[in-house]
């Protein structure tokens, strides 16, 4: 009897685009937005590995991006998240008897590959105060630094782990240049590079080989 193959996974995954394409019920509150979006996260995660290969297991890591401060101040969405992760089963979710999504998420304020000394103390990230009110002075929030921080992380786990699987789950065409970069440096090695959107190319962009609708 053979023995199947296991794919280590990191999924990079611009949170606010995956509230959207999850389309969570009008009036939900933070808590069962969280829910409601890991449940479509983790289900499309398991499709599309399947999708490439259904005799794989694949061992996955979440990475969500999005403004998860306010000043130094944690959001509320943050903390709904950490709180659903521990009443939910990740992998039961994916819907996949071979897809394993390890139960402690990760997030994207903290970088990969950045040094300790530049975390803040009482946060442990490197990046407080990713949403901020806009520039245009009225109430409404916006994020910053999300896309460049998944690109950072992307570039280096190409770079540093090769044979590793990297998904990218994001609808900005700000994602594209580190994924073209991502694989680039995966040329000859194991490591395949994902990019999960609802849109593909463009006449500008070639995505073959890359794409892959949720």
């Amino acid at each position: 009897m053979s023995i199947a193959s296991i794919a280590s996974v990191t999924a990079f995954i611009d949170w606010n685009s995956q509230i959207h394409a999850s389309k969570p019920p009008r009036h939900a509150d933070e808590r069962q937005i969280a829910a409601h979006t890991l449940d479509y996260v983790a289900r499309t995660i398991g499709r599309v590995l399947n999708s490439q290969s259904s005799a794989t297991r694949y061992d996955v890591t979440l990475r969500l991006y999005h403004g998860w401060h306010k000043g130094f101040e944690v959001t509320d969405r943050k903390k709904a998240i950490i709180n659903s992760t521990s009443d939910y089963e990740l992998s039961y979710m994916s819907r996949k008897p071979n897809v394993l999504i390890r139960p402690i998420v990760q997030f994207g304020d903290a970088l990969i590959f950045a040094r300790n000394i530049r975390l803040h103390q009482r946060l442990s990230c490197h990046l407080p105060n990713t949403l901020r009110r806009a520039s245009r002075g009225d109430s409404d929030f916006e994020e910053k630094m999300v896309d460049t921080a998944i690109a950072s992380d992307v570039v280096y786990e190409a770079f540093s782990d090769r044979s590793r699987w990297l998904i990218v789950f994001g609808e900005d065409d700000d994602l594209v240049p580190p994924i073209f970069v991502a694989e680039s440096i995966r040329t000859n090695s194991d490591g395949r590079i994902i990019l999960v959107r609802t849109r593909g190319g463009t006449p500008f962009l070639n995505l073959d080989n890359l794409w892959i609708s949720p």
